[in-house]
């Protein structure tokens, strides 16, 4: 799996941790769709078998090279993590490349309040320091910051009496992101990535387990 369709994986399990309880779900395998906006309803009706409004939608729509932080140690030199199995232990470099991630989150609803309590938590969310942070044997933390803009009203009011009623609201979301173009070592490994919602500031802040991934590393002959 490309690192890129890990952050994606890691992308929409925080939507569903912060904006699934607003609009009444309780399964992100059902009720969120990462796709374009265009093909979201179709995508849902396929994953429910039915037609229904109430969901998330997700679509990654930019990837951009940040030359900002491209000096930064992390770009430089990479990612040392110490890796140890059967009493042995090697360090890991993992090249790492800074991208600005551009996603747009869209709420799906049949009520406009329910759109507008959304309104205000993703508003409100930007004041809580919101990270999402990789963590490699929970010791090994990477913090990628999110940026947030203006919430987009994409409701087709113009298409209520043929299509029904329903509001859309779209919200963007952009990280601040490295991607992990390889693992080098002697021989190939399994890394365990742990991804979570950081929220708050130090030390009260409250971690919020997204998802745990496995990431093989490619075998070098050097050394």
């Amino acid at each position: 799996m490309s690192f890129i369709k890990t952050l994606d994986e890691a992308m929409k399990g925080l939507v569903f941790a912060k904006f699934g309880s607003t609009l009444g779900l309780s399964e992100s395998a059902k009720d969120i769709v990462f796709a374009p906006k265009d093909v979201q309803l179709r995508k849902i009706s396929e994953k429910r078998g039915n037609d229904s409004v109430e969901f998330l939608g997700l679509w990654r729509s930019a990837i951009d090279f940040d030359w900002q932080r491209n000096n930064s140690p992390v770009a430089r030199r990479g990612l040392s993590l110490e890796y140890a199995d059967a009493g042995k232990t090697e360090i890991i470099t993992a090249k790492a490349i800074p991208v600005k991630i551009t996603y747009d989150m869209w709420i799906w609803t049949l009520c406009l309040d329910t759109l507008m309590q959304a309104t205000e938590e993703y508003l409100f969310w930007k004041f809580n320091n919101p990270n999402l942070v990789m963590n490699y044997l929970d010791k090994y933390p990477l913090e990628l910051d999110l940026h947030f803009g203006g919430v987009i009203d994409e409701s087709r009011y113009s298409e209520i009496y043929d299509i029904g009623t329903y509001f859309v609201g779209r919200m963007p979301i952009t990280l601040d992101g490295w991607i992990l173009s390889t693992f080098t070592s002697k021989t190939i490994l399994t890394i365990i990535l742990k991804v979570y919602l950081r929220e708050g500031q130090a030390p009260n802040y409250e971690d919020i387990l997204l998802d745990t991934f496995t990431i093989t590393s490619d075998s070098s002959s050097s050394g």
